[in-house]
């Protein structure tokens, strides 16, 4: 049964000599990942531990570590409403070796043509966080804000030089002011 919450802590920590083979697909992300300090690793598991608190994983977001890394967790995002409505997002977050001092990097597995994702799948996380504070900002506020840039309120509030897809966009924006009835390209 898929854990949203992911393995027991314990497996997280071990180091590699303890842990257990894991099954290499060719797809394997290569490792130089594994240099992260010991500091940046706790952060990273205290990060993921705190998603049991009930406010901090967003509904409807599941998230568990890489098998053979805590530096990457897989995710999937159900979207039940708005122009997504009925999607099953698959994504990665990548920490860097000296997390929590920059933040993670979101990649879309899935095609998804948003004003915020590259073709390539990567996620802009500009609107909602211009400057990383890393007392400030934690891996459930990225998680809120992915969930969040799905729906109507956020879309509505994006500036084009934070997106990635121009493209989608300029669709967006067009889709907007035909809704609306207005014909001013204020955006």
């Amino acid at each position: 049964m898929f854990n949203p919450l992911g393995p027991p802590l314990d497996v997280l920590t071990r180091t590699k000599s303890q842990s257990r083979p894991a099954h290499r697909s060719s797809k394997s992300t290569p490792q130089p990942l594994e240099a992260a300090s010991p500091a940046a690793r706790a952060a990273i598991a205290l990060e993921y531990a705190s998603l049991r608190n009930r406010s901090h994983c967003p509904l409807g977001l599941y998230v568990v570590p890489a098998a053979d890394t805590i530096l990457i967790w897989d995710a999937v995002l159900f979207i039940h409403q708005g122009y997504y409505a009925d999607s099953i997002l698959k994504f990665k977050l990548t920490f860097p070796s000296n997390y929590p001092e920059r933040p993670p990097t979101v990649q879309f597995i899935n095609d998804v043509f948003h004003p915020l994702i590259s073709s390539n799948g990567t996620f802009s996380l500009m609107p909602q966080f211009r400057a990383w504070r890393p007392n400030q900002h934690h891996v459930f506020d990225v998680l809120h804000f992915i969930k969040a840039a799905f729906k109507r309120d956020v879309l509505d509030k994006i500036e084009e030089a934070d997106c990635l897809n121009k493209e989608a966009y300029k669709l967006y924006v067009l889709e907007l002011n035909s809704s609306c009835g207005c014909n001013n390209d204020s955006r």
